[in-house]
């Protein structure tokens, strides 16, 4: 299990260090649109969780992969679609494709999965799209 995270919300504005995976998790578990819209998770120099949104219970996913190369990924829905929807994210409304949007409740379990292995893997019904930075 992997119990050295860095961890950062907008709720608190601080940055935590030796956070345990289920620590994360619960931060993720509680953002809501309003006064928890980010949750920033750190492992080494090795990879970024990085979870945001809230409002109308759905979340951005985005994981980024230091080593052997830098890749940025994105978690989106299976259906993509030319629609786009808005999260609130510290106070601003964004707007991002609605593919990217997904349910916090699909995302909580696969978080805590990535938490805990610090691995993306494939999940069902979902699928991490590369995203050029």
């Amino acid at each position: 299990m992997l119990n050295d995270w860095r961890l950062y919300t907008d709720e608190s504005g601080l940055e935590k260090k030796h956070v345990a995976w289920h620590e994360v998790l619960k931060e993720i578990a509680q953002l809501n649109g309003t006064s928890r819209t980010l949750v920033h998770a750190a492992y080494g120099d090795h990879v970024d969780l990085v979870v945001a949104g809230g409002n109308n219970g759905k979340v951005l996913v985005q994981w980024k992969e230091h080593e052997p190369a830098e890749q940025h990924f994105v978690l989106a829905a299976d259906k993509h679609t030319g629609v786009m929807s808005s999260l609130v994210i510290e106070g601003n409304e964004v707007t991002f494709p609605l593919s990217w949007c997904v349910p916090l409740e699909m995302a909580v379990p696969l978080c805590g999965d990535i938490l805990r292995t610090c691995d993306k893997g494939e999940p069902s019904g979902l699928e991490w799209l590369p995203v050029q930075m």
